[in-house]
């Protein structure tokens, strides 16, 4: 469970957002929330390694990309929208689920993502992802970012696996992979013989003197 201070940190970041970003501008709705965790403690996945994650976005064009944990919607609204605009570049539809165990964070992340004029980029759906991952049956996912429980990492990633829902070329990319950590699951992309890892070693935003990492992995059908 989260802590009663990041609950309303969640909340005060919305309400900031809404008096100080541009409506149906997700940009500003990205800088308004760098601004407020600058001095808030929030789960973001930040600029440092936001840019990471941007960078693969642009290089693979995502048509399905799927989040595992969206907390205020910080992820959801910066890579639907890198998505979004790598998808118009080249002329292809595309399409951001994410997955949001909270009621309350779900519903938080839907208001950020209608503010910034994300609606038909993007749908989020609530409820513990694996109950939900059949959801996207039938369908190709480019990318999987995923940022919630890190107890869960490992359990979802091998659910992702066995769902189907990948294919040669597919990115499993995880945060918060050294801090807080998820050391079992980092053991699991090095086991996995489907799974080609990399670790991207990055300072957190608001401790620089302290690295996180983004794992990119990318599975290969044998």
């Amino acid at each position: 469970m989260l802590s009663g201070k990041m609950q309303r940190n969640s909340i005060a970041c919305l309400e900031y957002v809404k008096q100080h970003a541009t409506r149906n501008n997700p940009a500003s709705v990205i800088a308004a929330i760098d601004t407020f965790a600058a001095s808030n403690t929030m789960m973001n996945v930040g600029g440092g390694k936001g840019a990471i994650v941007d960078a693969e976005i642009r290089q693979k064009k995502p048509l399905i990309m799927a989040e595992v944990g969206a907390y205020t919607g910080y992820s959801t609204v910066r890579f639907a929208n890198a998505q979004r605009d790598a998808a118009k570049a080249a002329g292809i539809d595309s399409h951001y689920y994410s997955f949001e165990y909270s009621p309350e964070f779900a519903a938080r992340a839907r208001e950020m993502v209608s503010f910034a004029g994300l609606d038909d980029q993007v749908t989020i759906i609530e409820g513990a992802f694996s109950d939900q991952l059949h959801l996207l049956q039938g369908k190709t996912v480019d990318i999987f970012f995923i940022d919630h429980d890190k107890s869960l990492y490992v359990s979802d990633a091998e659910k992702i696996i066995a769902s189907g829902s990948l294919l040669s070329g597919s990115l499993l990319i995880a945060d918060n992979v050294l801090i807080p950590g998820a050391p079992e699951y980092l053991t699991f992309l090095n086991k996995h013989p489907n799974l080609d890892p990399v670790l991207h070693k990055i300072p957190l935003d608001m401790f620089t003197w302290v690295n996180d990492a983004i794992s990119v992995a990318t599975y290969a059908e044998h």
